[in-house]
């Protein structure tokens, strides 16, 4: 009732939060979608860190430092 009299009264209305492609494909896509999707980000992400820990390991050995 209450939003009803802002409304007439020329209140602003809230503002909805805009739309993209990835809330858009949260919001309509299947359980099995969203969980294909989540394994490859999380299978990406350890092999980069992982790179990233062998670097490191690389770069520690050749100079020696601890």
């Amino acid at each position: 009732m209450i939003q009803k009299i802002k409304s007439l009264l020329g209140a602003a209305k809230p503002k909805k939060a805009p739309t993209t492609d990835f809330s858009v494909f949260f919001h309509t896509a299947s359980s099995a979608e969203k969980k294909k999707l989540l394994k490859s980000v999380i299978k990406e992400a350890n092999k980069d860190q992982k790179d990233l820990v062998d670097k490191y390991k690389v770069f520690k050995a050749n100079n020696g430092t601890t």
